[in-house]
């Protein structure tokens, strides 16, 4: 929980020359692990130790198998220290030395070393052995030299770290950091991959409820965690690593809008999205209002207790999940383009949901409403009558900001995938990574997609701050570039895959035709990049392009 974790070990190194010179037994590494995580009653650990047979810093084990080698797979809510000795060409013994593992791939890891924590390590690992102990020494090759004089390295002791947070801290989602809310996210990831559930965005907020998920972002008064837009960003971008379909699943989604309504009804649905038992849909597009919601035909007329809605929507998602749906047309009081938006359960007598299909993001349906003449009381108003278009422009401020994290963490572990691929893929004698036109798809969109993160982190910054103006232009282009950064990154994946790209075998296919639907929804690319345009070079352009002279009937 320190600020700088580096710098703490590195303090404590300071403090205790015996751990910088790596004459520290396995026993009192362990405990200063548990004491370091005990600082301040933060944290409990259990750490668990597997040697080689020959170490001399543990005369009772447990021993890794010489048969098959140490246990190097990294798990979710686990950490992995790796301790290994180092011994000149000539064979002098020069100590012991830790560092973080970072990945496995194959039979090669990546390593953080706490001396150099922003440097990249990777090593091969070369076993040794003989018949029916194959494995009994294990060597980490440095794969950035080739140097005859360089020291060995022997893998000698691998501590797996498990993090025990009390019970209470568990069930507390304030007491969450991010990291924690993903490592959460990883285990039900596994839960329900195994169960071939994992696109279920039901599942997911009935299961993630246990941690807190669906009220991270909204208000500790009504039994959310009121997180920051900062923390906010980094946990749907990890979401959008597993399925877009998670994009849904983390925080209020489109059941934020609510917390404007105060009436028992609504209130009762705030609750119970939190609780994970209430699923929203929004529903504002319509056939001839797409983009342009000043189109929309739907709308509201005053009856004496509440409301008489008409109208139909169209292209609208998760319908047939929904508890509810947030539902906009036009206001009642007659002026100009004004939207009025209603809170409404999926059942609400007189709603009808239409079915259409979509190429992709299948964990949820795709549709639309019809209502004819429909009572609606004023219990399910949401604002004023009016108040529409402003509370819509606020909401999706929040959730193209939000889609577009989603969407670069889907490329970033595309990107992931594509790199494993070329790595073991072999073709005309040797892996395919050789080629380096299929390297540079990898370095070129890992490049945009933290471009991509920088930008969608200084626009979170300037949420927070309640900075609208200056958060609208950036979160624009954000969810235009972002997107299409990410549709690129996955394309070259599956590319790369060939006809493994194509197949259900892997997810890639799924991806593409997931961000297709992304640049679509929540505003189209070309429109968001019209509003980059319009915001930094004056707003002629934005109506040299999109209004007419045509004057308004009203």
């Amino acid at each position: 929980m320190h600020p700088q974790p580096h710098r703490y070990a590195l303090q404590l190194f300071r403090e205790q020359p015996e751990l910088k010179e790596g004459r520290i037994p396995n026993d009192r590494f362990v405990n200063l692990l548990t004491k370091v995580a005990a600082t301040e009653g933060k944290l409990a650990v259990e750490v668990e130790t597997s040697s080689a047979t020959d170490s001399r810093h543990s005369d009772k084990g447990p021993y890794w198998s010489q048969a098959d080698g140490p246990d190097l797979a990294l798990n979710p809510g686990e950490l992995k220290i790796l301790s290994y000795t180092v011994t000149t060409a000539s064979g002098d013994w020069l100590g012991r030395h830790f560092v973080l593992l970072k990945s496995l791939h194959g039979e090669q890891v990546r390593v953080l070393d706490p001396t150099r924590p922003f440097k990249d390590y990777q090593y091969a690992l070369q076993f040794r052995g003989d018949g029916a102990t194959p494995k009994t020494t294990v060597i980490l090759d440095n794969l950035s030299r080739n140097d005859e004089n360089e020291p060995v390295y022997e893998l000698n002791t691998v501590f797996t770290i498990k993090i025990v947070a009390a019970q209470a801290d568990r069930n507390d989602p304030a007491l969450a950091t991010v990291d924690q809310i993903k490592t959460e996210i990883d285990l039900l990831a596994k839960e329900l991959q195994a169960e071939n559930k994992l696109t279920s965005p039901k599942e997911w907020r009935q299961r993630s409820a246990r941690f807190g998920l669906p009220g991270l972002d909204l208000p500790t008064s009504i039994g959310g965690s009121d997180w920051s837009a900062e923390q906010m960003l980094e946990v749907f971008r990890h979401a959008g690593r597993y399925n877009l379909n998670l994009r849904d699943v983390v925080g209020g989604a489109h059941g934020r809008p609510a917390i404007k309504l105060q009436t028992d009804f609504a209130k009762t649905a705030v609750r119970d999205l939190i609780a994970g038992r209430a699923y929203f849909a929004v529903a504002i597009t319509e056939e001839g209002a797409g983009t342009h919601t000043k189109n929309i035909q739907s709308r509201a007329i005053r009856d004496a207790n509440g409301f008489r809605l008409t109208g139909s929507k169209l292209w609208n998602a998760r319908l047939r999940q929904a508890t509810h749906v947030v539902l906009y047309v036009l206001a009642a009081n007659g002026k100009h383009g004004k939207q009025t938006a209603f809170l409404l359960p999926i059942n609400h007598p007189g709603l009808k949901i239409v079915d259409r299909y979509a190429h992709g993001l299948t964990g949820n349906s795709f549709g639309g409403l019809e209502f004819d003449q429909m009572h609606v009381g004023t219990e399910h108003l949401i604002g004023e009558d009016g108040d529409g278009g402003d509370l819509f422009e606020e909401h999706f401020l929040y959730w193209r900001l939000m889609q577009s994290a989603a969407a670069i963490g889907c490329g970033e572990r595309a990107l992931e995938i594509m790199a494993e691929r070329i790595r073991n893929r072999e073709a005309f004698g040797g892996p395919i990574g050789r080629f380096t036109h299929l390297q540079q798809p990898i370095g070129e969109q890992l490049t945009k997609l933290r471009m991509a993160l920088a930008l969608s982190r200084e626009a979170a910054r300037y949420f927070d701050q309640e900075n609208y103006d200056a958060a609208e232009p950036l979160v624009n282009g954000i969810k235009a570039e972002g997107v299409e950064f990410a549709l690129e990154a996955c394309d070259a994946a599956m590319r790369a895959h060939g006809a493994l790209g194509y197949s259900r075998v892997v997810d890639l296919g799924d991806r593409v035709r997931d961000l297709m639907g992304l640049r679509i929804a929540d505003g189209t690319t070309d429109v968001m990049r019209m509003t980059v345009v319009r915001d930094a070079y004056g707003h002629d352009l934005w109506q040299m392009a999109i209004e007419t002279d045509t004057p308004h009937p009203n």
